[in-house]
């Protein structure tokens, strides 16, 4: 297995460098330190054909310029905020209000637009017979984006021969804060232009409820018998379409939603994705209670075509006691784990 290194551009004097994983199944995965963005996925089909498995750009320029996240590493906090703001030991902070009245992604500060690199030039890599990693770091200073802590973070990108990437992401703060880091790639298993006859199967029996600005009001909803019900796997247009369309589904037209896994244990599939005109499936692990399903619109013909599946925190946790916990400590380490195990069959 092997790291091929090279230059991707340059954005405010620092070198943005891309690395290309390759395994010996003939896989690769091409990363940017550039927001910590997965740039390329691609392995072959069942037809032998080289499928490219999540959405790109070419050109750092366009990544510099892409308002929806693709690819990268969202931080400090995934998802919304509300009201932009949240307490804690007493104290009031106010975030930036970029996914309108919220707090969305980090905000204007987010990870998605930092040049990764720690205490290098460029991120460490290494080699070995059945995994290649590559690893980088940032350090997000206190106060940034409004908050709390000197906050320093290291993802660890692993491809093994096993056709599984996995991304291990810990963080260290010297103030309590809340944290959620998400992985924000466009999936596309598929051919077809739309992911509507995509197969999806979620491990959760709720998502959690949301307001006109999908902001969660705290409460749970129940999957049976809604068009969030992927308990078994079902293709993603005839789920939509199986019953009354419901309220919370109406506010998106499609998925853009939080669900309430059943379990957080990292051997425990979560989701698994299977695209029949190539063959390939993703199975989804991770160590984080929720899980965005996104896939804007699926009756506009903007739609993009893919699919998200981001782990995370909930949504406005910081702002709900009867949420998980997403305040990190000073002395603990926050662990989050991805892992997407590709097969074609």
């Amino acid at each position: 297995m092997k790291v091929d290194v090279s230059t991707f551009g340059e954005i405010d004097g620092a070198t943005v460098y891309q690395y290309v994983l390759n395994n010996t199944n003939g896989m690769k995965v091409a990363l940017l330190n550039y927001g910590g963005i997965i740039k390329e996925i691609v392995l072959l089909d069942k037809h032998g054909n080289q499928k490219h498995c999540v959405q790109t750009f070419n050109t750092l320029q366009e990544y510099i310029n892409d308002e929806s996240y693709r690819g990268a590493i969202v931080g400090r906090y995934a998802n919304r905020i509300g009201q932009g703001k949240f307490s804690l030991d007493g104290q009031l902070y106010q975030l930036d209000k970029n996914g309108g009245e919220h707090n969305l992604h980090g905000g204007l500060a987010g990870f998605h637009k930092k040049v990764w690199h720690g205490q290098y030039s460029e991120p460490e890599n290494s080699e070995s017979e059945d995994s290649v990693s590559v690893t980088f770091t940032l350090n997000s200073p206190d106060g940034e984006g409004g908050f709390p802590g000197n906050v320093s973070v290291a993802a660890h990108y692993t491809l093994n021969n096993d056709n599984e990437l996995s991304l291990h992401i810990t963080a260290n703060t010297d103030k309590a804060t809340p944290m959620s880091f998400t992985q924000h790639a466009y999936f596309t298993l598929g051919n077809e232009k739309t992911i509507g006859n995509t197969l999806l199967y979620i491990d959760a029996d709720q998502v959690t409820d949301a307001d006109e600005t999908l902001l969660p009001t705290g409460e749970l909803v129940s999957v049976e018998g809604t068009e969030f019900d992927f308990r078994e796997l079902s293709v993603i247009k005839e789920k939509a379409a199986s019953s009354p369309a419901s309220a919370l589904y109406k506010m998106v037209g499609g998925y853009d939603h939080n669900y309430v896994l059943n379990t957080s244990a990292e051997n425990a599939m979560q989701a698994l994705v299977k695209a029949e005109d190539t063959g390939i499936s993703m199975a989804l692990f991770t160590n984080l209670p929720g899980l965005q399903f996104y896939t804007g619109s699926l009756s506009s013909p903007q739609q993009l075509g893919a699919f998200c599946l981001e782990p995370q925190q909930f949504p406005d946790a910081p702002n709900k006691a009867q949420f998980p916990n997403c305040i990190v400590q000073p002395g603990e380490t926050l662990h989050a784990n991805f892992r997407y195990q590709f097969s074609v069959q």
